[in-house]
This record gives structure tokens, sequence and C-alpha cells, in this order.
């Protein structure tokens, strides 16, 4: 192996940095030496000229890593859904139907109204696409926003729950428990409208199953809604007991939307 002849003072300065990369990376298993520290001194250079090169170590040698690790922190790995799927499926919509058809799907006006976008009638059709996205994207990252219920481990005034730090050990305990769980679940009181509320926020969780699960809603609550027997064409079911009229199966998806 070729030498490389140093003073006392570049020896020092290697055995510090030695010392600080293994402290940071090599852990109780591994080592850093100063071949080591020299390959790190080499890589600070080539970074230098490569501005996007990471001189940084990698585990077993794997360079391959840091650059999944880049990829994985894009803008789109917040992303609660694809928009750009979002916006094809939308864009292949009408923005609105001249002549409506109970069984056409919803238009854009509709989809938007459902999700409450506002200023729609002065929107291109791009426009109102991306505002639907946007709207979407705010409702599956904070789907009660529209409601005064947050979704977090703190009360509204920014304190933790009493209750919650008080609960005795063996409760949670409990919880943990498959077998209290099997029994917990055989216990409770739920219907088919529970079911169809939980299967819409499963679908919620892939790229477009918000939108499929909007564009189903008439088979997932067929038992909320009916054709009406005077002039309204149909009757919409609302959670306080009241009962709404709708002109088209698109309102009547949007109120099926808005109060399910």
């Amino acid at each position: 192996m070729p030498t490389l002849d140093i003073t006392d003072d570049q020896a020092d300065r290697i055995e510090a940095l030695r010392e600080e990369l293994a402290a940071a990376h090599a852990g109780p298993y591994a080592s850093v030496d100063r071949e080591d520290a020299v390959a790190y001194l080499l890589d600070l250079a080539a970074a230098v000229d490569d501005p996007d090169r990471l001189a940084e170590p990698t585990a077993g040698g794997d360079e391959s890593r840091g650059d999944a690790a880049d990829a994985s922190d894009g803008p789109e790995a917040d992303e609660p859904f694809d928009r750009e799927r979002a916006r094809e499926l939308l864009s292949a919509r009408n923005r609105r139907h001249t002549d409506p058809d109970p069984d056409d799907p919803m238009d854009l006006s509709d989809i938007a109204s459902a999700f409450d976008v506002t200023g729609r009638s002065g929107m291109t059709k791009a426009e109102l696409v991306d505002a639907i996205v946007d709207a979407a994207e705010r409702l599956a990252a904070d789907p009660f926003a529209r409601v005064d219920i947050e979704l977090d481990d703190e009360t509204g005034d920014g304190t933790e729950s009493a209750e919650s730090e008080t609960e005795p050990a063996e409760t949670k305990s409990d919880e943990a428990d498959p077998e209290n769980a099997s029994d917990d679940a055989d216990d409770g009181e739920g219907d088919g409208e529970d079911d169809d509320d939980d299967g819409e926020d499963d679908a919620g969780d892939d790229g477009t199953g918000q939108l499929n699960a909007m564009m189903s809603l008439l088979d997932t609550h067929a038992d909320k809604w009916r054709e009406g027997d005077g002039d309204a064409r149909y009757e919409v079911d609302l959670p306080d007991g009241s009962v709404e009229t709708a002109r088209t199966k698109d309102d009547v998806r949007a109120l099926l939307f808005r109060n399910y």
C-alpha cells in the first residue's frame, strides 16, 4: 500500500475526525479507522465538484440507499393521493350537463359543489379541476376540517387529556390483547351504515379512492334515498331525520356526500 507523509498536526486532525465519525456512525459493533477518515475527506472533496453527491458514509457500502432516501423525501411523498391521476379522471368529465340524465356520471360542477369549492362559476375547466383536487387533498389530510373534531392527543386548550394520562396500565394492556379486542368487537353495536362508512374511508387511502367512493355513493347508501312519490323525483333521508328532495341523481350524490 502506498504511504503518504503528513505532519503531526495533520495526523491529529485526521484522528479527531476519525473519532467524530466513529461516534456518529460506527455504533457499538463497528469501527472507523484512519483510512475511513481519509476516504471521507476525499468524498467531501468530490462533493465540491458534484453538489448532488453526499459525502456521507453508507451502511454496508450500499451507495444506492442515499438515492432511495432522497427519492422518498420528494414532494410527492406527502401527497395523500395521486394528483395527476385525479386530474386525468376529472378532466374527462363534462363541466356541466346541458340536459342531465339520471344515470349520467357527476359533472365537474356537481363534484365541485360536493367539495364546497367556492367561486366555481367563474373558473375555467382547468381551474375547476385544480380547485377540486386541492379541496380533496385538504379533506384527505384532515377529514374533520369542516367540524369541531381534532384528531390529536391534546384537548382544545393545548393540554393533554388528563384521562389519557391517568389511564391504568392494566386497561391499556387489555386493549392490546387480541382476545379482549375480539370480545369488544362482539359486544359493540353497529349496523350496515357503519360498515359502509368504513369502506369509504379505506377507499380514500389509495390514489383516487376518495373520488371513486364519491362516484359510487348511490350504491353505498342505497337505503338512504329513493324515488319520490310527489313532484320531487328523488328523496334523501338526512341524519337528523328530515327528508330533502333532489331533481337528479347527481343532486342525490351531492346530498349523500355532504351528509354521509
